[in-house]
């Protein structure tokens, strides 16, 4: 007949799983149901159970909008960690080796709905792809020193084929990292980056730009619109990395040039922008996108032999089939520029052939291009006609 209040546990999964009503409804910065539950897989049976039981009774609704569940981390071996094993890897240690940066792109390069590993290489590795984030926004922001955006950026109309290409590649990354942090994907944000650095930039977009960029007329529409695709790569890139390489994507934003705010986390996330989508263009630059894959491995045949030294000693003749010559014909004014060559010959033929030669003519001074009229009525006879242009 006589009852003492009890202080002990009643129920450690039903005092943790009422969190709804004693921290959520009593702090108004947290609201009810809250954004997201964040725990690990083993929580199934527990807080998650029971936080969903004890609110739909209580009141009739689910305390949460959203349920993230992760696993677990084990070692290089795929073996639980464990102190008496000696296995263990402890987040200090990397960040004071690597940084804490690294450590978040650990986190965000694998699918936590899997178990994890971490390893020495692993994180050796992530380094490597987190420098050449860094080197190649670096060599970007370095190709913006004398660009103004809010003067000197061209509109998508004004832009070559290949400016508009990569900015058709741009606003698919932006879709796909969407979706991805949509559904809390973060290893598919973290692949589609590191993707888009490796092939769309380095290995096409930035390596094709090279000679327009350095050689060029400084403030003539080609060079602008390439240093305008750049910012707005940097830009949007800046955004969609925030979250996953924080440290890279304020030190980036914080050198774009014009006015900008205090903190990449202070700008809206970056949307899709319709303008830069072209499915017919990224079509056609599939097709030429072979042709360039194949090219290069003829070239690479030919500086092995020793025949050539950079691909700009060598001349193509590029045969095609009907439709892939239709691609090539139809952006034939940018092709020396898209194959890195100095000359480039198309015939038709029933399957794709690559042949490729020692250029003809002279080697530019300045462009390193040849050219057959570098030694013709030109004020200095080892620069071609190009170069000239450009420093008229």
């Amino acid at each position: 007949k006589e009852f003492t209040k009890e202080h002990d546990i009643l129920d450690v999964w039903f005092d943790s799983g009422v969190c709804h009503t004693s921290v959520q409804m009593r702090n108004a910065d947290m609201g009810m149901p809250a954004d997201i539950y964040l725990e690990g897989s083993d929580q199934h049976r527990g807080w998650f159970q029971t936080s969903l039981v004890s609110s739909m009774a209580a009141y009739g609704q689910s305390p949460f909008k959203a349920l993230i569940t992760h696993n677990f981390v084990n070692d290089a071996q795929g073996y639980k960690m464990s102190k008496s094993l000696g296995n263990t890897v402890d987040p200090e240690d990397i960040i004071k080796e690597s940084g804490a940066e690294i450590l978040r792109l650990w986190a965000s390069h694998e699918d936590y709905g899997q178990d994890l590993t971490i390893s020495k290489e692993m994180i050796s590795r992530l380094s490597d792809t987190y420098r050449r984030f860094r080197n190649t926004i670096r060599f970007m922001l370095g190709n913006l020193s004398d660009f103004e955006p809010t003067k000197d950026a061209l509109s998508p109309s004004e832009l070559t084929p290949v400016d508009r290409w990569a900015l058709n590649e741009l606003h698919g990354l932006v879709e796909k990292c969407t979706a991805a942090y949509d559904a809390f994907e973060f290893y598919k944000v973290y692949h589609a980056l590191n993707n888009f650095f490796a092939h769309q930039l380095s290995a096409t977009y930035l390596d094709i730009l090279k000679d327009r960029l350095y050689t060029a007329k400084a403030d003539g529409p080609k060079r602008r619109a390439a240093q305008t695709v750049i910012f707005e790569i940097l830009r949007t890139l800046s955004g969609l990395m925030a979250p996953i390489a924080s440290f890279l994507a304020e030190e980036t934003y914080s050198y774009l040039p014009g006015p900008r705010a205090e903190s990449i986390f202070l700008t809206d996330f970056p949307k899709a922008r319709p303008e830069w989508k072209d499915a017919a263009l990224e079509t056609e630059f599939a097709a030429l996108l072979e042709v360039r894959s194949a090219a290069s491995k003829v070239l690479e045949d030919l500086r092995r032999q020793k025949q050539i030294g950079a691909s700009l000693d060598a001349k193509l003749h590029v045969t095609a089939p009907k439709a892939m010559r239709a691609s090539l014909d139809k952006y034939q004014a940018g092709l020396r520029e898209f194959f890195i060559v100095s000359q480039i010959r198309l015939s038709d033929g029933p399957e794709l052939k690559i042949e490729a030669a020692k250029a003809d003519g002279e080697k530019c001074e300045r462009c390193w291009n040849y050219d057959q009229l570098t030694h013709e009525k030109n004020f200095n006879a080892n620069y071609c006609p190009k170069c000239i242009e450009a420093l008229a």
